[in-house]
């Protein structure tokens, strides 16, 4: 049973990666609260998120106080901060403090989070009977490892990464490893997935599949659905141990880059799993601002998503990149050294080779109307929010489909 020290760790690390759904996945917290009964992981995840949440805007105080009151100031703190995942030099300019204080309230609100959710907390023996997936400590070590990882994705295809997984197995079975019967169609197109990540992943689940599968063989089937490629992963009367670190690891790995993994023992008592993964060519996105925090929040916000993520981080080497990769959207900054997003705006839009391509506006400057009027076809504020980003781009997902943009556009047609 954690100590209220502990506990209080864990509600800020559960805060500071609130809309990370890999990262949430799997967090202590989730076993530590009464309030979420379901073991659906993706629905605990939404429940623990909406918790959090709603934690934070039970300390704001009563609506007769102004909002520029010394009492707002730890409930906006934490709201500016986790909820609407600003900077810490965002919420000093927003509230006005110094630093100092900022991390003072920050201190003093999420004191009174933690004592709410201390009375959610279960007791030591509903933690010894909860049906939920154990976390082992080699997972709970990936796991604020992977907080820190940096995807690289490329396009890879399926067949090579499980011929290379089979060839690091085998020294681990003196060469007596059973057959993997690959059946995958020529047109399998390649997946978009962290290289490493994949290989490591596919390691642990064949690893673990392949030690208790009693030397009969294993099936690998593969599918386009939808946008993903669909794996089939099929051995013999193998025991699934759900908590295996091998199967946790590997699920970590997977939802880390956008994947899924689901296992289950058929009637038959054979062993299934099935992961899917995106598709290779993704829409390609490029973020044009000069602050890494921003490139780092679209990676983090983005990365469970079918986008590939170009960065640039100002206004030249943007003009020069949109014309050669041509992409699919375009999200620009106003507030840039040197060449200022207004004027990249404008070249973009009189640029025949770009002028088709979406451009989002994603500013703190509230210019909407004039970002419009100069050829952008939609306007975030920052802060942002994942959801509104996300909406976002689906939206010219559904106009522009992916590879469009690299199609040159004659200025006749406009």
């Amino acid at each position: 049973m954690a100590t209220k020290a502990e506990f209080r760790k864990l509600v800020k690390d559960a805060l500071e990666h609130l809309y990370d759904t890999a990262y949430l996945a799997t967090h202590p917290l989730l076993r530590q609260l009464t309030v979420i009964a379901t073991t659906n992981r993706l629905t605990r995840v939404q429940e623990l998120r909406s918790i959090l949440k709603e934690v934070v805007e039970s300390i704001r105080p009563q609506s007769t106080l102004p909002a520029t009151a010394p009492e707002y100031r730890s409930y906006l703190a934490l709201y500016y901060r986790y909820v609407q995942g600003m900077s810490m030099g965002q919420v000093e300019n927003e509230l006005g403090i110094s630093l100092r204080q900022l991390q003072r309230e920050l201190y003093k609100g999420l004191d009174a989070v933690t004592a709410l959710l201390w009375e959610m907390r279960v007791s030591a023996p509903q933690q010894v009977m909860e049906q939920t997936m154990p976390e082992s400590v080699e997972t709970q070590v990936l796991h604020n490892e992977m907080a820190q990882w940096k995807l690289v994705r490329e396009a890879a295809d399926v067949h090579t990464l499980f011929e290379e997984v089979a060839s690091m197995l085998k020294p681990l079975f003196n060469e007596q490893m059973p057959d993997l019967h690959m059946q995958f169609p020529d047109s399998l197109p390649p997946v978009f997935v962290d290289t490493t990540l994949i290989r490591q992943a596919l390691f642990h689940l064949l690893r673990d599949l392949l030690q208790d599968n009693k030397g009969d063989k294993v099936s690998l089937q593969a599918q386009i659905r939808d946008s993903q490629v669909e794996i089939n992963i099929q051995g013999g009367k193998a025991v699934l141990n759900p908590s295996s670190s091998d199967l946790q690891i590997a699920q970590l790995f997977i939802q880390r880059q956008g994947g899924t993994l689901a296992t289950e023992i058929t009637e038959d008592q054979q062993t299934t799993m099935v992961i899917n993964l995106p598709q290779a060519n993704p829409p390609k996105v490029l973020v044009i601002d000069d602050n890494e925090a921003i490139h780092q929040l679209f990676e983090r916000y983005l990365a469970p998503h079918f986008y590939e993520l170009l960065h640039v981080y100002d206004g030249l080497t943007a003009l020069q990149m949109a014309a050669e990769v041509r992409p699919d959207i375009i999200i620009l900054d106003v507030m840039m050294p040197a060449v200022d997003g207004w004027q990249v705006l404008r070249n973009l839009v009189e640029n025949p080779v770009t002028m088709r391509i979406p451009i989002i506006i994603c500013s703190v400057l509230k210019e909407a109307e004039l970002a419009f009027s100069l050829g952008a076809r939609a306007y975030i504020k920052k802060p942002v929010d994942r959801m509104e980003l996300l909406a976002t781009l689906a939206q010219f997902q559904e106009t522009v489909a992916p590879g469009e943009a690299d199609q040159p556009s004659n200025p006749s047609d406009s």
